[in-house]
């Protein structure tokens, strides 16, 4: 008996093909989810700092991606570029970078893993820069509560680091912060305040910021008993000084006021006009820094000397 091939192709046809389009369909779904790799070439941006330039492009890389087919098809559009930025500080002339799986921004929810960058090691050739460290000066003025003085203020850092073009950085011989005010104190007080960095164009520095610290003291006032008075010229000879010792008053800080001793202060008098009987010496104080003092009474009468004085 002779078979017909073409019949027996055309027998139960949809049932053929539908078992032809699973059968496929099978292959296709068992395939991706077999495990793959793939490789990138992707291009290597680098950002400079301001005023520098890249005297060679670096090369490209390739990279090796694995994970299942299906999540590698999900890469065909992910960005083929890695980007670097090199830091404002950086003065030399040759910036080498060690690539990261990290460095590779895959999608979002890719289930895929980077297995290989080739080169991992890049060096990127610039254009030389100076450097050199300059002093920062503080414009920072500090307003402390009424009954209280400002006993010191630091910065830290007090050096910045600039770096730059030669000639630039040769017109730099300090930098300032911002101009702030620091404003009802009464206690220990700490800021972060900004450098200014308008004037210096492309020239960078770091930090560019500094942390300004200080304190306050509370201002107390005490008298001094009995602080004897010297004169300042010879004027005063046959005469004496009434009274010969007076009170002085002094004013500041209370570390420094509760430790002034009647050897702190120095009450000196001044003769007003010709001495004689009726005169009078004006009386003036010197005291440590930072301290106000006056002397009670401000001036003394002069008393001619007795013979047998």
């Amino acid at each position: 008996m002779r078979v017909n091939i073409g019949q027996l192709f055309a027998r139960n046809w949809p049932i053929k093909l539908a078992a032809i389009f699973f059968a496929i369909m099978l292959y296709v779904a068992v395939a991706a989810q077999q495990p793959l790799s793939q490789r990138f070439a992707l291009r290597l941006a680098v950002t400079v700092p301001p005023g520098r330039s890249v005297r060679e492009q670096p090369t490209g890389v390739t990279v090796t991606v694995s994970g299942k087919g299906s999540e590698i098809l999900k890469l065909r559009s992910f960005p083929r570029m890695i980007r670097k930025t090199i830091p404002d500080t950086f003065s030399g002339s040759v910036w080498s970078i060690h690539l990261q799986p990290s460095d590779v921004n895959l999608p979002k929810g890719t289930d895929v893993q980077v297995t290989d960058i080739a080169p991992r090691d890049l060096d990127v050739l610039l254009d030389s820069v100076g450097k050199k460290d300059v002093k920062i000066v503080p414009l920072v003025r500090v307003e402390a509560e009424s009954g209280y003085v400002l006993r010191g203020l630091s910065i830290v850092p007090s050096v910045a680091r600039v770096v730059g073009p030669e000639k630039g950085l040769a017109a730099i011989d300090s930098i300032t912060t911002l101009p702030t005010v620091i404003s009802s104190v009464n206690g220990p007080f700490f800021r972060t305040v900004p450098l200014d960095t308008s004037p210096l164009g492309v020239v960078r520095v770091a930090p560019k910021e500094v942390r300004v610290a200080g304190e306050v003291a509370a201002i107390i006032e005490r008298a001094i008993d009995a602080v004897p008075i010297t004169t300042a010229a010879s004027g005063f000879a046959g005469f004496l000084l009434s009274p010969e010792r007076v009170n002085v008053t002094v004013r500041g800080p209370e570390s420094k006021v509760n430790t002034l001793t009647k050897d702190s202060v120095r009450v000196t008098a001044h003769l007003v006009g010709r001495a004689g009987p009726g005169g009078y010496a004006r009386l003036t104080v010197t005291a440590p820094p930072g301290i106000w003092a006056r002397a009670m009474p401000d001036s003394v009468a002069l008393k001619r000397k007795t013979g047998r004085g």
